[in-house]
């Protein structure tokens, strides 16, 4: 017996090497990152979100779970039989192989992929003021002819903005590089939600299973492109200023002018920073003087909102941790990344071209 599983350890850590090294190569080349995000990926995602799709709660943390369960008896079981440290530390240092290999194999080397400017062939727009002066301009015409009153969001739920998401993702040319939208893949209460909404985590994608997780305190007017961008990361999307690219994209293209403004909103709120850093004080000032007063009001009612969730000590700390993750995972700019849509949005949106549809 004792033997039977001496043999099965060793088939299992062998397995583990064998599966550890193409993923450590995909990691490592942008190329096989490529291949796997526009070949392996879609697969895999169809076939894990599917298993994932008849469970009303997440599979993903679940997996979480367990793992740490499994850690920690790992431990209390080498102590309870008197084990020599190695053999315990050798069977937990297997346990966080696979937790790796699951992460990775599953998603995660979708970090590693091109980046949309390369598979665009395209260069990042550099910053050139006047052109920047006309793009804020247009930016604050479309906040102030899109804001909605907060009745408007009323109907804007999962039954409303699913099908269009889908579509519009659907329709994407496979230059893309996203993957195709599956009929299963419904957006997941978090079972933790409480702990999401102390830190400041609007949605996040599982994945273990592939599943997109929205959280349930959000408030209507953040849901239309929270959905979008969570759903782009089902799609194959790792950078969040790419996820933020795509949602903003997509819901300013809607025929349903809350959506729009929710596109508009979001934009707002994600790079509020950057447009302030890059304006001189007054011309800021004039700026935010130049957006209806209902716009100020509805950030500063969202900030409320959250702040009044929010654990400070342990959000911070959330921060940095993820900011350590994305930065140990090609995002150079960390938890910065978020804001970087701006520039994505300059090169490569149409925007004075484009023609907002009707209110739907």
């Amino acid at each position: 017996m004792v033997r039977e599983r001496r043999t099965m350890k060793g088939m299992g850590a062998g397995l583990a090497v064998l599966l550890l090294i193409p993923v450590i190569y995909c990691r490592h080349n942008a190329a096989a990152a490529d291949f796997y995000a526009t070949r392996i990926y879609p697969g895999i995602s169809a076939a894990l979100s599917f298993i994932a799709s008849p469970f009303g709660f997440s599979l993903t943390e679940l997996v979480v779970v367990a793992a740490i369960a499994v850690f920690i008896w790992l431990i209390i079981k080498a102590f309870a039989r008197h084990e020599k440290w190695w053999k315990w530390l050798l069977s937990e240092v297997l346990l966080l192989v696979w937790v790796y290999i699951w992460f990775y194999g599953a998603w995660g080397i979708n970090y590693s992929r091109s980046s949309l400017y390369s598979r665009a062939g395209a260069a990042p727009m550099p910053y050139e003021e006047a052109e920047f002066h006309e793009f804020l301009q247009e930016f604050a015409e479309q906040l102030n002819g899109n804001w909605c009153p907060p009745e408007a969001f009323a109907e804007i739920g999962r039954e409303a903005v699913e099908p269009p998401v889908k579509a519009w993702y659907s329709a994407l040319p496979p230059e893309s590089g996203l993957c195709k939208p599956r009929e299963w893949q419904h957006p997941k209460k978090p079972v933790f939600n409480r702990m999401y909404s102390g830190v400041g985590v609007l949605g996040f994608l599982g994945p273990a299973f592939d599943e997109m997780h929205i959280n349930t305190d959000i408030t209507p007017l953040e849901y239309p492109f929270v959905f979008a961008h969570e759903y782009a990361h089902v799609l194959g999307v790792s950078s969040e200023a790419e996820a933020n690219f795509w949602a903003f994209e997509l819901s300013r293209a809607s025929d349903n002018k809350a959506v729009r403004y929710s596109a508009w909103y979001s934009l707002l709120s994600f790079t509020w920073r950057n447009i302030q850093s890059l304006l001189d004080e007054e011309d800021f000032k004039a700026w935010v003087g130049s957006l209806r007063p209902e716009i100020i009001d509805d950030l500063e009612r969202t900030q409320e909102h959250w702040q009044g969730m929010r654990w400070t000590a342990i959000a911070k700390m959330q921060k940095r941790i993820y900011d350590l993750f994305l930065r140990s995972n090609n995002i150079a700019e960390g938890t910065r990344n978020y804001g970087q849509v701006l520039r994505l949005v300059l090169t490569f949106s149409d925007l004075h071209s484009h023609e907002d549809g009707e209110e739907g």
